[in-house]
């Protein structure tokens, strides 16, 4: 499984998301999208020396769109609040992606024509407890 995370600002929020996906081993790669900031000056590489040491494969894009194009998902799940949908861990497979955004979850547009958007309850965790919600979710199901 692919977990992305797009559009972070803090170093801090991405070496946290970074310790919660490695600590997932039905994560395969972990993508880093549009960083900005210091997360991009000084997360970014914290988190690819972190990964390697833990043997974990993580890719840094400009934007979602790239992940998409270069590692090919079979569907997109985008957390979103604006879904009607609630996320359903038995929908996802290991050659999925899951989206969330690193700044308050639906400040950053998708374009989420032909993803899967989905909201995760309870609403206003943020965005490092969307992420933790979602991975566990996944493995107890059986599915992350």
């Amino acid at each position: 499984m692919i977990v992305v995370y797009h559009d972070v600002h803090s170093v801090a929020k991405l070496q946290e998301v970074a310790r919660i996906v490695f600590a997932h081993e039905g994560v395969d790669t972990f993508v880093i999208s549009r960083p900005q900031g210091t997360a991009a000056q000084t997360g970014v590489p914290e988190v690819h020396l972190a990964a390697a040491k833990k043997g974990k494969r993580i890719l840094v894009v400009p934007d979602l769109k790239d992940a998409v194009e270069v590692l090919r998902p079979r569907k997109v799940f985008v957390i979103t609040r604006k879904a009607e949908k609630e996320f359903d861990p038995k929908e996802v497979r290991p050659e999925d992606m899951v989206v969330v955004a690193g700044t308050e979850p639906d400040a950053t547009k998708f374009d989420i024509d032909g993803w899967e958007p989905r909201k995760v309850t309870p609403e206003g965790m943020g965005d490092v407890g969307y992420v933790a919600t979602v991975l566990c979710m996944l493995r107890f199901a059986g599915t992350g």
